[in-house]
């Protein structure tokens, strides 16, 4: 939930009967909605981006191309867009020129003079320098030995894999735009794969058969030994020299000049770099290697074809590292380029740095780019994206260097000290491990408070960089879990190392509350964000006696670096301190009895003494409260409303009782003396409640304190803030009631995060209105909800009673084990060395499955002993040979491992795992328990069939990857934009839902380019639109592109990919592309088997829909085996007397009259009809058209046993089964998966104006018509 969501919001309250001061949380129904899109701002022409026509004409060449590009856009598109075609794909040294201007390619459009509509750019050939022949040479190596998939398996250059093309088998939006309709009798093979029914699921169509690879176009192709080129031949222009080995079998010497490539005549023997007898000379390496070899003309001919067919979403880098747990064994090839590119920094730069890491002033790039000017929305967009960037950069570079410190090879900077204190600095980034170094958290739980406080940190980084506030900074963090190690890297802030940490500290301790400074200056910076923190400004007092005033916590540093800048770090006590993890016995502050409170939910006390809660639980307790509060006001104003009508009320029919006695009187004198006239009172307008009135009151309900109550710091407005250093044991001057006041409102925070959040997770789990697919989604769904990992003990037992028939505790459980053996596995690998990694994993692997037999590794040898004592062995010259360092991994058994995951698992999660014969139970099957294992901890394994063989060898071990954590910038406005845009959705305004988040995936496109996961939700979120107003192909459009980028930036198996490639399946279904749909949905159902297994109540939704898919398709045999498959799910997790049983038998009776077996059907739509009639009785239309169903279904037995008593040689027409019309099976799929069934009759109107609230309910009215999802959900 957003720290601003309190400002400017608007909160819908639905009246309660009763108001409690606590009540309890599914009672409260409370809708917090943003209801403004960030503000509008005058827009200059610079500042609106047009998109323009320009004629590029590309180089060395007179022909040109029409392109589109954006006025904001930066001139380097130009260049890119001429290397995407295949005539100049491989030409690298040109400029761009305007009117014979050369253009700065890293400006604007816009900023070209006289860049306008119609104008032509010219891509001039220019002089290749070393370092333009060098990247040249790389692009041509790029073309012509493409390793794409490789270098995407193993996660270089920030590839990552995506199979989505390949699992289609067509791109449907090129069918759209042909017109291309597939027919339901066509001859496309659409029989499901046999492994989905495999017991054991396999691994190995995870990566299914790729198309072949290009064919090669040279043998090799390298730098020459006879490089440097020497001075003389330096002053002829020579830069490098290359040596090829064409396919043909020859070898020819190249070299590079300033004007391009020629072959020279140098042998293996002789130096001769002058140009050979027969000349073969060109511009670029590509014309002169087609004059050397006719086989490389044909075959780089064949390459450029295949690369126009490639998907460019398929090989644009991801923002971040994306690592896989499995890859396919691939053999290692011969490149003398990749290996100089590998171990030669810099290999593409000029001269003058070769053999030199150019470092980056990280910190001065991540603080400038936040103090880019953000005045208008250009600004905005150009500061987003600056950030974004940098962080992009800084990230990939602190995971390598925190590889290469774990690898050992980045020296210390204190090699003098402790392993485990040891500092590093690389390429201007600050590591250190995760370590109590110098016993800085002693007080807090030594090495265990250390880990905690990097992660904890890093929170704080990220949120305080969400504020996003002016004049305070932070320093760029990434966490690296590699190898046992816990490694964090930060950028530098000026200065700091050139004077003590002690000088540089002007706000917060740095010895644990010895000494506390303060600064007005730094504290006024900090005002501004508090509130939306809710951070309560305090009283320290330090071990010298005196007294600060603090916002933050003590232990919160503030610095000014010597550039001035504010800066704010360690900040892993941002958050309110969970009282549950740190033992803190509860109390009942509000009444008189202090009787200890005990919570629902409670959690284990942690290791160290820095456990806080979440900042979603947060937000979400201020509005909670906030809501109560405006309840509790609500009440009281109108009850004193009512009093004060009521008193108004009597006053005024006591004056009206008054005035009618004094007419009487007056009459009666009138009448003896009727010779006077009296005259009637003026009448008087009654006094009524007035405006005044209203404000009196809401003064006195406000002086009576009753913000307080509900945790606000003052008494008149709401305004809750909690005190980061209440349960600390630094000394305060507050006096006993705020102390009291601070203890009660983070006490409170505690109990609403156990007794109304955990327990409203834990009803969706029981009844499973939440299922989560895999530990990795339940760990989203739980921070969501801001309830942290600790607690996940209390809820697996939670749901222990009822775990046959409910999945979500194989989930649950799963999560247990996994984070368990996370531990565990840490503790394991952190001391190995390098040369006995892959043996040591894979015997934990083994271990971690109960299959420990001693079996031989790859190279044919047993596990290195463990016996430090054996003897140096001498080789036959009698050298004695170096000892191979020694290791206990191997005296590991099975019974050690489970016996510490049990014992971690108990210390953290308060659970108790299940165990027989001294080894742990597992909820799950081998390959999903092994996904999650790997994944948790960076193991990459071979791709093999692990079903005939579980025993893990060296060999199976391809390598460990990082695990890394990071700060996410955001585009702040367009990030508004598209939560607002699923308010409006959610309420109904579809047209204006469209228009909000198409201007938000249009800025997030120039933030983060093409892959991105808000990328991909907003991708999703138009094609949910798309599909309600009926326009399918645009829903197929946007559903493919948010099933490429949840592939490449989330992975394959991610639980967001499953769904996408479901609901990618339906859209494709809808536009009649059947075989393309059940791929689809092969794909979807097999990733699920593979992740959790084929009890999923999921599963039973993908076999409806492929079921019903094959039943399009006339397939009823297979579409019976999947229905049935779906019928049995729903028995077991509903029960045989559900509505959800009911439905599948109807269609489980549907497929059976398919293959004319009518007595069969007749049972199972038999059970359906009794269900329905129980359910919904006998008038209702189900019912009814059950029984019609039925009754066709014994009339066609009568008639088909009739048939086979006479023996007539042909079928009567009225046996052969009347498939499902086409709107049925959609509407029934459209009913399974929960969306509305008939699109089609949205009215399509995306204008905000003309959409109204009563036109909205009205779509969502018939939405729900259209669709019984009760049926099946």
């Amino acid at each position: 939930m957003s720290t601003e969501v309190l400002e400017g919001t608007v909160v819908n309250l639905e009246p309660q009967k009763e108001v409690s001061s606590d009540p309890p949380i599914e009672d409260v129904k409370v809708a917090v909605q943003k209801v403004e899109a960030p503000k509008a701002e005058p827009k200059s022409p610079e500042s609106v981006n047009k998109f323009i026509s320009l004629s590029l004409i590309l180089p060395q060449s007179t022909e040109s191309i029409k392109v589109t590009i954006g006025t904001h856009d930066h001139l380097h598109e130009l260049r890119q867009m001429a290397n995407e075609r295949p005539e100049s794909c491989y030409k690298t040294c040109f400029t761009l020129q305007h009117r014979g201007k050369i253009l700065d390619e890293f400006a604007m459009v816009h900023t070209v003079e006289n860049l306008v509509d119609g104008e032509t750019v010219k891509c001039v050939a220019e002089q290749y320098s070393l370092r333009e022949a060098r990247l040249h040479l790389k692009r041509v190596r790029s073309l012509i030995q493409p390793d794409i998939q490789v270098n995407a398996q193993n996660g270089v250059d920030n590839l990552s894999l995506t199979f989505a093309g390949v699992v289609a088998g067509r791109d449907v939006e090129e069918d759209i735009q042909r017109g291309v309709k597939e027919d339901h009798g066509s001859e496309v093979d659409v029989t499901p794969p046999e492994f989905l029914f495999d017991k054991d699921t396999p691994l190995v169509p995870l990566f299914p058969d790729l198309p072949a690879p290009p064919p090669e176009c040279v043998s090799s192709i390298g730098y020459s030994g006879w490089n440097p080129p020497p001075g003389n031949r330096r002053m002829l222009g020579d830069l490098f020299y290359l040596t090829v080995t064409t396919l043909e079998g020859n070898t020819i010497h190249i070299t590079a000049v300033p004007s391009g490539f020629y072959v020279n005549k140098t042998n293996g023997k002789s130096f001769d770099p002058t140009p050979a007898e027969i000349s073969c000379k060109g511009y670029t390496l590509v014309d002169t290697l087609k004059q050397v070899s006719s086989l490389f003309n044909k075959n780089f001919a064949i390459i450029q074809k295949q690369s126009l067919k490639r998907n460019p979403y398929e090989v644009i880098p991801v923002p971040y590292p994306t690592f896989t747990w499995c890859k396919p064994h691939t053999e290692h090839t011969y490149d003398t380029l990749r290996a100089e590119e590998a171990y030669v920094p810099n290999s593409t730069s000029d001269e003058m740095s070769l053999g030199m890491m150019s470092s980056r002033d990280w910190n001065e790039e991540l603080q400038s780019a936040r103090e880019l000017p953000q005045s208008n929305v250009h600004e905005k967009i150009v500061r987003d994206r600056t950030i974004f960037r940098v962080t992009c950069d800084f990230v990939s570079m602190a995971i390598k260097g925190a590889q290469a410190v774990v690898d050992g090879n980045i020296p210390p900077l204190n090699a003098a000290d402790d392993k485990k204190s040891r500092m590093f600095l690389w390429n201007n980034i600050f590591f250190s491990l995760g370590f109590d170094m110098k016993d800085h958290y002693g007080a807090f739980g030594g090495d265990a408070a250390a880990y905690a406080a990097i992660a904890g940190d890093l929170r704080g980084i990220s949120l305080y960089q969400s504020l996003d506030t002016e004049g305070l900074h932070t320093l760029g963090t990434v966490i690296v879990d590699y190898r046992g190690y816990r490694v964090v890297g930060q950028s530098i802030i000026s200065g700091i190392l050139s004077r003590d940490q002690e000088q540089s500290i002007i706000y917060g301790s740095i010895d644990n509350g010895k000494t506390i400074n303060s600064s007005e200056k730094f504290g006024k910076v900090l005002q501004s964000s508090s509130k939306k923190l809710h951070l309560k400004e305090h009283s320290v007092v330090g071990g010298d006696g005196t007294e600060h005033s603090l916002v933050t916590s003590y232990d919160c540093k503030g610095i000014i670096g010597n550039d001035g800048r504010h800066y704010l770090i360690d900040l892993f006590r941002s958050f309110a301190p969970d009282v549950f993890a740190l033992g803190v016995p509860l109390k009942n502050y509000r009444g008189e009895e202090q009787d200890e409170i005990k919570p629902m939910f409670p959690c284990p006390e942690t290791a160290h003494k820095l456990a806080t809660l979440r900042a979603e639980l947060i937000e979400a307790f201020a509005c909670y409260r906030y809501v109560l509060f405006t309840q509790n006001m609500s009440a009281k104003f109108i009850k004193a409303k009512g009093e004060r009508e009521t008193k108004l009320k009597a006053i005024e029919e006591s004056k009206e009782q008054e005035e009618t006695k004094e007419i009487k009187e007056k009459d009666n004198e009138s009448d003896n003396d009727s010779g006077c006239s009296v005259e009637s009172p003026v009448a008087q307008s009654p006094k009524t409640f007035t405006e005044s009135d209203a404000k009196e009151i809401l003064e006195e309900i406000k002086s009576s304190g009753t913000a307080r109550q509900f945790g606000s710091v003052t008494d008149t407005e709401f305004d809750m803030r909690y005190n980061p250093d209440i349960y600390t044991n630094i000394g305060s001057n507050d006096n006993e009631d705020d102390i009291k006041h601070d203890r009660q409102i983070v006490q409170e925070m505690a109990m609403f995060l156990s007794d109304s959040v955990i327990v409203k997770f834990v009803y969706e789990l029981k009844t499973m209105t939440q299922r989560p697919l895999d530990a990795i989604h339940l760990s989203d769904l739980m921070h969501g909800r801001g309830i942290n990992m600790r607690y996940l003990g209390g809820i697996t037992k939670a749901l222990e009673d009822n775990q046959e028939k409910n999945h979500n505790y194989a989930v649950c459980l799963s999560a247990v084990i996994t984070r368990a053996a996370k531990q565990a596995f840490k503790k394991y690998i952190i001391d190995i060395p390098s040369q006995q990694l892959g043996a040591a994993v894979a015997h934990f692997l083994n271990c971690y499955h109960g299959t420990i037999e001693r079996q031989k590794t790859a190279s044919g040898e047993n596990s290195p002993p463990s016996n430090p004592q054996s003897k140096k062995k001498k080789n036959k010259k009698g050298k004695v040979s170096v000892r191979e360092p020694t290791s206990t991994w191997s005296t590991s058994t099975a019974q050690s491992i489970h016996s510490s995951i049990c014992e971690i698992a108990l210390r953290k999660f308060g659970y108790t795992l299940p165990v027989e014969a001294g080894q742990i139970v597992m909820p799950l099957g081998f390959l999903p328990m092994t996904r999650l294992i790997c994944k948790a901890v960076g193991i990459q394994l071979t791709l093999r069939d692990y079903s005939e063989n579980k025993h893990f060898t060296e060999s199976d071990i391809m390598n460990v990857f990082p695990i890394v954590k990071h700060s996410n910038p955001r585009a702040r406005d367009a990030t508004k934009l598209k939560d607002l845009a699923e308010d409006r959705l959610g309420n109904g305004y579809l047209g204006e839902s469209h228009e909000l988040i198409t201007d938000a995936l249009n800025t997030m496109l120039q933030v983060y380019g093409p892959l991105h996961t808000d990328i991909e939700s907003s991708h999703k979120h138009l094609a949910h639109i798309s599909y309600l107003f009926g326009r399918i192909g645009q829903a197929v459009s946007h559903q493919k592109q948010g099933l490429l980028a949840s592939e490449r930036v989330l992975g394959i198996d991610h639980y967001e990919t499953i769904y996408c490639y479901v609901y990618l399946a339906l859209f494709s279904h809808n536009l009649a592309q059947t075989s393309i749909a059940l791929r689809l949905m092969y794909r979807a159902k097999y990733l699920l088997q593979l992740i959790f297994g084929p009890d999923h109540l999921e599963q039973a939704a993908f076999d409806i829909n492929i079921g019903l898919m094959l039943h399009t398709k006339g397939d009823s045999k297979n579409s019976q085996r999947f229905l049935e498959s779906a019928l049995k799910l729903h028995k077991k997790f509903h029960g045989t007397g559900s509505v959800q049983v009911a439905m599948c038998n109807i269609l489980v009776a549907r497929a059976l009259a398919g293959n004319a077996d009518f007595r069969e059907a007749m049972k199972y739509q038999k059970h359906a009809f009794e269900v329905y009639s129980e359910k919904y009785g006998e008038e209702d239309k189900r019912t009814k058209d059950c029984q019609a169903f039925l009754s066709k279904l014994t009339q066609k037995a009568v008639e088909l046993q009739k048939w086979l008593q006479n023996k007539e040689k042909t079928v009567p027409n009225m046996l052969v089964n009347e498939a499902l019309p086409d709107t049925t099976i959609s509407e029934m799929l459209a009913t399974v998966n929960g969306i509305p069934a008939t699109p089609s009759k949205i009215k399509s109107n995306v204008t905000k104006e003309s959409e109204t609230k009563n036109e909205a309910d009205e779509k969502l009215e018939e939405i729900k018509q259209q669709g019984d999802k009760e049926d099946l959900d």
